[in-house]
């Protein structure tokens, strides 16, 4: 009846270490679980003693919260990210394959992640807007759009499109929008321009100007007079 029993009992066969501060352990029922090996250490490290249930499903946690925190890890290299980002793409990886509820160990990657600077909404955000102002000719409010689609607050955006942008720069963007669609050939009347620079986030006041500027220009081009250009409108990135 003993030996029975024993087929039952869990035991850590090996341990070894790793320069990154994690453990992998070979248990007697052929699993290989990687976690901190401070997590090891709070157990007792307890080799060659059976491992309680207990003991075996806080190793599966914490084997899988080190597979969490590699996997985010990764993606924070690639680019910043927004924690939106992160737990979207951590519950697509994790939720499903994971034996037990994963939402509070991805919770508390999240927060290790913040903690030492590795995630940051606020990063995220400038360095979003950055790189749609040079090079995208979005208003403001599609780019405050993508940005609630990724997670970030109204406050936090606008307060850094505030910050990185101001109107002359939106017109110059508009007037950039109208003068690809120009370059295309088809002429297109100003309700259909209005509603396209609409479309991209620009307010009705910047459409204003800049529909007046873009018939000013083609007024001038179609005469043969340039001197009275705009100056905003020009092939030149803003």
């Amino acid at each position: 009846m003993g030996l029975v029993e024993n087929k039952n009992l869990v035991f850590v066969e090996a341990a070894h270490f790793s320069y990154d501060g994690t453990v992998t352990l070979k248990l007697s029922d052929k699993r290989e679980l990687k976690l901190a090996a401070e997590i090891w250490a709070g157990l007792g490290q307890p080799k060659d003693i059976a491992l309680t249930d207990e003991q075996q499903e806080l190793l599966e946690k914490e084997d899988c919260y080190t597979k969490i925190r590699n996997k985010t890890l990764s993606f924070l290299a690639t680019r910043e990210h927004s924690a939106f980002e992160l737990r979207r793409k951590l519950q697509q990886r994790f939720y499903k394959s994971a034996a037990f509820d994963a939402s509070a160990l991805v919770e508390r990657c999240l927060l290790e992640m913040q903690e030492h600077d590795f995630q940051s909404d606020e990063r995220f955000t400038i360095r979003f807007v950055e790189s749609k102002l040079a090079n995208n000719p979005n208003g403001p409010y599609k780019i405050l759009q993508d940005l609630q689609n990724r997670g970030i607050s109204r406050e936090m955006s606008e307060k850094i499109l505030h910050k990185l942008a101001n109107q002359e720069l939106w017109l110059k963007k508009a007037l950039k929008c109208l003068e690809r669609l120009h370059k295309k050939g088809k002429e297109q009347t100003p309700a259909v321009l209005n509603q396209k620079l609409y479309q991209r986030g620009f307010s009705w006041e910047t459409i204003e100007v800049a529909l007046a500027e873009y018939q000013n220009f083609i007024k001038n081009m179609e005469s043969g007079d340039f001197k009275t250009q705009p100056e905003t409108f020009t092939t030149e990135n803003p």
